[in-house]
């Protein structure tokens, strides 16, 4: 799955034709609901599995049924933290949660607000410090990344208590260079993990070509 990430200074853009042809579905503004949901669910699986990859592994001794073997596991100091910005990462949570069910889930409610495209708090409960800073991994989850005020609020959610950048990563189904380019002028050090870069921004703050509102589509919220 690695080969079919093109890696560039601190973001990874998916090549892989399962992800390709999912990013396809999403695009096309005739998919109905469920096959929206459903195609980012599969788009999830494959960002968040590369994402992933900085973990650090221990080896280990176990005992199958036959004998005993060495093998590589998560190392168990390891504190994973998935971090969706809601609404639209629900779903994109779901799938990371089912890749490591033992991570804690720490929501963070943002939205942006129409006329100025700037981010606007409205839930946050992280804790006031981390135990372990240096044994913590953050992975941010939202389905776009368009202006960069969302993500660049909620990454310093967790560079002000302490996580070191590089143990942070960002990953978006989409993404626009605005948004890439102002999460990397502030946080350098932060991997953007991303399906596609995309042109650019509308007028309205919406990725071109893009695929439309990703929260009103998953959630069938279109009036």
């Amino acid at each position: 799955m690695d080969a079919s990430f093109r890696t560039m200074e601190n973001i990874s853009v998916c090549e892989h034709p399962i992800a390709l042809h999912n990013l396809s579905i999403l695009r096309d503004k005739n998919t109905p609901s469920e096959l929206f949901r459903n195609a980012s669910r599969r788009l999830a699986e494959v960002l968040f599995f590369s994402a992933t990859d900085n973990l650090p592994v221990i080896k280990t001794e176990i005992e199958t049924p036959l004998t005993k073997t060495h093998t590589t596991i998560i190392d168990p100091n390891a504190k994973v933290i998935i971090a969706p910005i809601l609404r639209a990462a629900l779903l994109f949570s779901e799938i990371a949660s089912n890749l490591l069910p033992d991570a804690t889930v720490q929501h963070i409610g943002l939205y942006r607000c129409k006329q100025t495209l700037n981010p606007v708090w409205y839930y946050n409960k992280l804790p006031d410090k981390f135990k372990d800073i240096e044994n913590t991994y953050v992975y941010i989850l939202d389905p776009m990344l368009a202006t960069g005020g969302s993500a660049i609020e909620a990454i310093s959610l967790y560079v002000e208590k302490g996580i070191p950048q590089e143990r942070i990563r960002f990953i978006s189904l989409l993404s626009a260079p605005v948004g890439i380019e102002k999460v990397h002028t502030n946080y350098p050090n932060v991997k953007v993990i991303t399906a596609w870069v995309d042109e650019y921004l509308n007028d309205h703050g919406y990725i071109v070509p893009g695929l439309g509102d990703a929260g009103d589509r998953i959630f069938n919220t279109l009036y």
